[in-house]
């Protein structure tokens, strides 16, 4: 899944739907995801892979972080609701992972809704707004059905050459994610956390490069990539250190493991900058 960038770029082949309705219990794939997009790879963690680590680190639910469902009827041209389809991905996945399951069917009626302004309707099929219904109390298998839909919006996006939306809908869910990202670790101070917001230096610059082709098309998107060349010169400051160990060698097998280190220090200077940046960001997104 884009995890809920809300798109999953690695997806070579539309899953049929008597896949779909096989059996539900399967495990989900959290972690960051590299995206073929215009014949590049790139990586861009999974929304979901960073809500798991919220949760895990001890931080209670938190509504406030979440961008108001009331808000979409604020978008109206094709820039904002990509975006913010992007944004309300990530914020499902949030709600997911804290088990909000009513909120969850709020958020994605209002995905649907987005989609269908966007001309998305034919990637989703009739059946899924009832799957959803019929499992809004089990997380796992509402977690699947939504997996799905997002693969099957990403197979009608790329088949029909709208890399630009998709492009767009990453960036709302990369935003939103280290929108999470960032206000917790000030708020809990946890290095884990922190330590994720630093590693997001990368992903920024590969989201900079799926979003350059479309630079002149629109002042909202040469907004957004100006904004986000700003935030990545803020990554600038943050200090990666790689520490090399001893090599341990095994004699029986004639080989030798080499092992390093790698440390990503970001300074709660640096961090209340980057916060700061992508707030403005994402307040100029879903206002």
């Amino acid at each position: 899944m884009v995890s809920v960038a809300l798109i999953s770029c690695n997806q070579d082949k539309k899953p049929t739907q008597s896949k779909l309705d096989k059996d539900l219990e399967v495990e989900l794939d959290t972690t960051s995801k590299m995206i073929k997009f215009e014949n590049s790879l790139f990586s861009l963690p999974s929304p979901y892979q960073l809500s798991i680590l919220i949760k895990d680190i001890g931080s209670d639910y938190n509504s406030e972080l979440l961008n108001p469902t009331e808000n979409h009827k604020n978008y109206t041209n094709l820039f904002k609701k990509s975006v913010n389809l992007g944004i309300y991905g990530a914020d499902l996945a949030y709600l997911n992972i804290y088990k909000q399951s009513p909120s969850a069917i709020s958020y994605f009626s209002v995905i649907k809704i987005l989609s269908q302004d966007l001309g998305l309707s034919a990637a989703i099929s009739p059946s899924i707004m009832e799957r959803i219904e019929n499992n809004v109390d089990n997380q796992d298998s509402l977690l699947f059905i939504m997996s799905s839909l997002y693969r099957d919006v990403d197979f009608y996006l790329k088949e029909n050459r709208r890399q630009r939306e998709g492009g767009l809908v990453l960036a709302g869910g990369w935003i939103e994610a280290m929108h999470f990202l960032t206000k917790l670790s000030l708020e809990t101070k946890n290095d884990l956390l922190i330590q994720r917001v630093g590693e997001n230096k990368q992903p920024l610059e590969n989201l900079i490069k799926i979003l350059s082709p479309y630079y002149n098309e629109s002042e909202d998107i040469k907004a957004l990539i100006d904004s986000l060349i700003d935030l990545a010169y803020e990554f600038d400051a943050v200090e990666t250190t790689y520490e090399y160990k001893k090599p341990n060698t095994i004699p029986e097998s004639r080989l030798t493991k080499v092992h390093s280190v790698t440390k990503i220090v970001v300074s709660n200077q640096v961090l209340q900058i980057i916060d700061t940046k992508i707030s403005k960001i994402r307040d100029l997104l879903i206002k």
